[in-house]
């Protein structure tokens, strides 16, 4: 199974957390001396997100979500149907990932589940949240999907014919910009999902992108791996 990236995840007041192979979360200090570990009952491929208030939120491939403790004690953890590669994004304390089980969840921060909407696929990628509410994330059935804060579809869109691990990117106009992971075209889709634009790439997107202040995109491509920049919308198709 492709797998999303690691990451590591700092939190404010400086500590690192990282999820390994041997199924433990690591929360290293900044100086780089050890601070503690947690085990869960799986690899962990997801990366960790902070809340506010100190919880550290990780999926694990024992196909649950853990919410951490800052001092590395258990809070609580909530089961899926399917294994969690899918990192979480936090908005307004509600939690939302998605698990091979192909379905996005959305939980409040005692580990309630507020909904899960159903999609095609299995979703390997973290989801992105718009500043209007709307969660998006990509699937292996090689779609994006635009779903409202109350679990219901707002719209889809199809990005070829081979799945989406990366994560999307959403800029202050609420544009997302996305890619297939076999397929060498880089999109930006609008906030109603339609197709701005697309950039012929000269590999497959698998790393999420990133926005600067001035507006350029940057990511890396897949197979052959170049560092790219894109500013505006590109005239070629």
């Amino acid at each position: 199974m492709q797998r999303s990236v690691r990451r590591t995840t700092l939190a404010s007041d400086g500590t690192i957390y990282i999820g390994s192979g041997d199924s433990c979360l690591y929360a290293i200090n900044s100086n780089g001396t050890f601070k503690w570990k947690y085990q869960t009952n799986g690899m962990i491929f997801s990366s960790s997100a902070c809340a506010t208030d100190g919880t550290i939120y990780v999926g694990s491939m024992d196909s649950a979500l853990y919410a951490i403790n800052n001092n590395g004690t258990f809070k609580w953890r909530y089961h899926t149907g399917g294994e969690i590669g899918s990192s979480p994004a936090i908005d307004d304390s509600i939690i939302y990932f998605g698990s091979t089980d192909s379905l996005l969840y959305a939980l409040n921060c005692r580990g309630v589940c507020k909904w899960k909407y159903k999609i095609g696929g299995r979703i390997l990628s973290t989801p992105g949240i718009g500043k209007a509410g709307a969660i998006y994330v990509g699937s292996e059935d090689s779609y994006l999907y635009a779903i409202n804060s109350d679990g219901s579809l707002k719209w889809k869109f199809k990005v070829g014919s081979s799945g989406i691990v990366s994560s999307p990117l959403i800029d202050g106009n609420e544009t997302v910009y996305t890619g297939s992971a076999a397929e060498n075209i880089f999109y930006a889709i609008g906030p109603s999902g339609n197709e701005k634009w697309r950039f012929t790439i000269p590999g497959s997107l698998q790393s999420s992108p990133a926005i600067s202040a001035d507006g350029t995109i940057y990511f890396q491509t897949h197979y052959p791996s170049y560092l790219m920049a894109i500013g505006g919308a590109p005239n070629k198709k």
